[in-house]
């Protein structure tokens, strides 16, 4: 059985990068596709794993992708009369408020409530929940994927610290004590290529499908059937199969849901700043606050990100009187003024 789906004709070059399974000119070609072969081929890849792996998960934030994602698995065990796996969520404790009533909404509108598992941050010394507010406070620095200094290891890295702590420790603990016949050896992520640079090249290195151990306490199937998925083919699977759409998107006037604090994008600060509710606010403070005490070059580009987003028209998005406490934060650095929340 061919697990991973190639295009049938490959024009591959007579000394094709060795790092390459998939060449630059064939991902184009598939994200250029219609909508109808994407989602038959996803739907035929996520079936021939589900026919050959014995215990499988679906990794799910219940933002947009990952929906689509667990809707299509959904509409795979239908298909082959199977159970429906199960579908595993972080619960960072860093999400807005309406993302917990859809996750209910969500999983009795397709009954999947018995099969869906939420994991929680392991705690600390004190027995309460990590969060990323108490994972800066002991780094020493707000967690960011670009290279930053880690106090405690001495080291440079570029993995923040709170996605190992609050997305993987709790999963990777239970996959770890999982007896080894009982072990689970496949597991289905709704990541798209178009999504970054990176998961760009890991598609361009090891397509849809791999075994990997990293940051895993054992080997497992990887599987990412939306990697060949542009944003607008997600949008459009939601038009068609009229799947409900979690009202934090439009509340807090976001593209993109996760940890809503998150500082490790480009973009965080205006991604913060265009909340319309005092929400985005409160953390882009809490964020700042941070900066301002450990990483004062850090802090100073945050400010002048903030300065480019109230000069643009974009600025027209929010109400002004969020308009004026953003400024508020601007006249403060400039008079270094220490931000206390």
């Amino acid at each position: 059985m061919e697990l991973r789906l190639l295009p049938k004709i490959r024009k591959i070059p007579k000394n094709p990068p060795k790092t390459f399974v998939l060449q630059a000119f064939e991902l184009e070609d598939k994200l250029a596709g219609s909508f109808e072969e994407k989602e038959a081929e996803s739907l035929d890849l996520i079936k021939n794993h589900l026919k050959e792996f014995k215990k499988c998960f679906v990794a799910s934030s219940h933002g947009k992708d990952s929906v689509v994602m667990v809707h299509l698995i959904i509409r795979a065990c239908k298909e082959l009369k199977i159970p429906m796996i199960e579908v595993w969520l972080n619960h960072t404790l860093n999400i807005y408020s309406e993302e917990l009533d859809y996750w209910k909404l969500f999983n009795k509108k397709y009954e999947i409530e018995d099969q869906f598992r939420v994991f929680y941050p392991p705690k600390d010394e004190k027995g309460k929940n990590q969060t990323v507010w108490t994972i800066a406070d002991k780094v020493g620095h707000l967690p960011n994927f670009r290279a930053t200094y880690n106090k405690v290891t001495r080291k440079h890295g570029h993995t923040p610290e709170c996605c190992d702590i609050l997305k993987k420790a709790s999963i990777n603990k239970e996959l770890k004590e999982i007896p080894k016949d009982a072990r689970y050896d496949c597991h289905f992520v709704g990541t798209r290529a178009q999504e970054s640079q990176i998961r760009r090249l890991g598609v361009l290195q090891r397509c849809r499908t791999y075994l990997t151990k990293y940051r895993k306490p054992y080997p497992i199937r990887t599987v990412t059937p939306l990697s060949f998925w542009k944003a607008t083919d997600i949008l459009e699977y939601f038009h068609r199969y009229k799947l409900p759409v979690n009202p934090a998107y439009a509340i807090h006037n976001q593209e993109r849901l996760g940890c809503s604090s998150c500082p490790a994008h480009l973009g965080w600060v205006k991604r913060l700043a265009i909340d319309p509710t005092t929400v985005g606010y409160g953390m882009l403070k809490q964020n700042l606050a941070i900066l301002q005490r450990t990483e004062p070059i850090r802090f100073d580009a945050a400010i002048r990100d903030l300065v480019k987003f109230l000069t643009s028209p974009e600025v027209k998005q929010i109400p002004p009187d969020r308009i004026w406490k953003l400024y508020g934060l601007v006249h403060k650095a400039t008079h270094q003024e220490e931000l206390v929340v």
